[in-house]
This record gives C-alpha cells, structure tokens and sequence, in this order.
C-alpha cells in the first residue's frame, strides 16, 4: 500500500474521532473538522514527499568518438636506378648496310694501341689502332675507309674525316687501320665507334660489330 493512501485512510479515522467526540464533549464546528483534516493530509503528504528520494536526473552519456583508423603511411618511392645513358650522336655517319650479296665481311682481331679504358693525358693527342680480318671473299683496296660511327660525347672525334684502308687487302689477311685523335681536356670517361665501308658506301658486314676508342682522362 502506498504512503498516500494510508494518509487518505489516517484522515479519515481522525474524521470519525472527531465527529465521536463532537458526541460526549463540547461541539466542534464541520468547517474546523475539515480544516484540521486537511492540515494533517498536507503534512502527511509533504512527509511522504521528503521522504522520497528525489529522482536523479538523466544525462546523457556522449558517446565515446571512435579512435580513428591509423592510415599507413605511403613509403617514399625508390629513387629510379640510373640507367646507361645513351650514346650521344654526334655526326653519324648515314651509311647504308651490306646486304646478303655483299662480298665485304670483316672480324675483328684487337685493338693495337689504347686499349679500352686506358688513361690518356688531357689535351693530348693520340692514335688509335686496330687489326681486323678480311673474311672475303671480295678484296679491298684504297677505296675503302675508315669512318666515325657514333659516340663521343664531350670530345670532338665526329670531326674526324674518312681514313682510307692502307692498300688491297685479299680474303684472309689481317689489316691495321688508324685514326689520330685528341682527348678532352676535362678529366673523365670518353668513348665512341668506328665503322669500316667499302667503295659503294656499304658499311661491312657484320653490322653489329663496331671499332670502339675508351680512354679515361685524369
């Protein structure tokens, strides 16, 4: 039963022993009753009421924001690893290539003098030598030359001009052919190709082996 109605039933039994009284003793007027009833309701309720623990207020909880995702950081990307510059073409010689009826083919035996990567002095005037073989079956003669390819980068060897082969050369025999030469002034790493033509402008065959100069200067 709650606290209320027990004070409605309290009031009311003291209703009766008022009214009882109102019978034995001296008269006592309704509205004093009533006044005095509704006192001892007030008081009652007001007791009720303190006696209630009050109802705590309800605050709400922020939620709690959710750590943030940890982002991997991108790595840095690796440096590209320098690759082998290319040959820069300085005055290539524009020759046409010897076809399968050409008669011309050479090997090469070894460089004479300055092998490559020899050191050279700086401003230094030099002379490159080679030795190559005749595989024939056509001779050679004067008429055939030796001419810059490519290369030389920081030099000025594209100025060399054609150097005619030394006489007739038959299928089988070795030939020695030169270019004079100056290096750089600047210390470093020099190189560049010779090619061997014959009398119509063809370039010997085979076509993928060239004459090199590699010197170092310091």
């Amino acid at each position: 039963m709650s606290r209320f109605v027990k004070a409605i039933w309290f009031c009311s039994a003291l209703l009766l022993l008022a009214t009882s009284a109102c019978g034995k003793g001296t008269p006592v007027s309704s509205g004093a009753i009533y006044t005095q009833a509704a006192e001892t309701v007030v008081v009652q309720l007001t007791l009720t009421a303190l006696a209630v623990p009050p109802t705590p207020t309800i605050t709400n909880t922020p939620l709690v924001s959710e750590t943030p995702q940890v982002t991997n950081t991108p790595l840095l990307s690796p440096t590209p690893a320098l690759g082998t510059p290319s040959a820069t073409l300085l005055g290539f010689a524009t020759l046409p290539g010897s076809n399968r009826t050409s008669c011309d083919n050479f090997q090469f035996v070894t460089d004479v003098t300055y092998p490559d990567g020899m050191s050279v002095p700086a401003g230094s005037s030099f002379v490159k030598t080679w030795r190559v073989t005749n595989l024939g079956p056509c001779s050679w003669n004067k008429s055939y030359h030796l001419v810059f390819g490519w290369g030389g980068k920081g030099t000025n060897w594209n100025t060399a001009g054609p150097v005619a082969f030394p006489g007739v050369i038959n299928p089988g025999d070795n030939m020695e052919i030169s270019v004079t030469l100056t290096a750089p002034k600047k210390a470093g790493s020099y190189s560049a190709a010779f090619r061997l033509q014959n009398a119509k402008g063809y370039i010997l065959a085979p076509l993928t082996i060239y004459l090199t100069v590699v010197i170092t200067v310091q």
